[in-house]
């Protein structure tokens, strides 16, 4: 008759971890979880060694390792979205159009000072984006050199990734000298934009609704309109109220 070693009569496995403790313990020495065992149903035959207690501590075993390779592995933990505090560079198209159409095509200055910013903060371009973005906005003619140059470079870092891309003559062209097809090249241009991020920064979640600085950018082009309309107003006004002698 085989005998039981006494040792193995004063030991239990804790359910949280698995570890050997003394049978008399409340408390896990290990994973320092209390255990309970005023809440065990009656009769409970707490022998370690028993069918019970070996298939109860294994299968305890078993689902804490899994919880730990569960914490470990990035592919199987589910990416958390709260509190983002960087996100993808590709500008969704319905936004896009959205800006555009709520700016009454404005937000292009916005548009080319952002993407001005990648190719010196990102890029390491050497160029003064305050500078390129004024003259784009307000200097007739000096604006077509600098949209040209803007699409050039982006186009020579777009190539590198093998994707396929625009042509900037031809764009720039169609932008400045083809009536009520401009909406057309910006779209052409941004999705190859869009189609850069997406490989540039694969990991990073992309932004649905409007940044920072596009609804500060939308709320000085409101401004800016109202007080031009206002302007108008006035002035029409003014001269409606004096009549005209011939």
């Amino acid at each position: 008759m085989n005998s039981i070693n006494p040792q193995e009569e004063k030991t239990k496995f804790c359910i949280y971890c698995g570890k050997q403790i003394p049978i008399n313990a409340k408390k896990c020495s290990y994973c320092l979880k209390w255990l309970d065992d005023e809440l065990s149903p009656p009769n409970l035959n707490t022998n370690a060694n028993s069918p019970d207690n070996i298939i109860k501590n294994n299968t305890s075993i078993a689902t804490n390792l899994e919880n730990q390779n569960y914490n470990r592995n990035p592919r199987v933990n589910p990416p958390s979205y709260q509190n983002i505090s960087e996100y993808s560079k590709v500008l969704p198209m319905r936004r896009f159009y959205l800006l555009m159409i709520l700016t009454g095509g404005l937000y292009s200055i916005y548009w080319f000072y952002k993407n001005s910013c990648y190719l010196r903060d990102v890029f390491g371009k050497d160029i003064s984006v305050g500078l390129r973005t004024f003259v784009f906005a307000l200097i007739p003619f000096a604006d077509i050199v600098v949209f040209y140059e803007l699409l050039s470079e982006m186009k020579n870092i777009i190539e590198e990734k093998g994707l396929e891309v625009y042509s900037p003559g031809i764009n720039t062209l169609i932008l400045y000298f083809v009536p009520f097809v401009g909406m057309w090249v910006y779209i052409n241009v941004q999705e190859s934009f869009n189609d850069f991020w997406r490989i540039q920064e694969p990991h990073l979640p992309v932004r649905r609704e409007f940044d920072n600085g596009e609804i500060l950018a939308m709320i000085l082009l409101f401004i800016v309109i109202f007080v031009f309309a206002f302007l108008i107003i006035i002035i029409w006004a003014y001269l409606l109220s004096y009549p005209t002698y011939y």
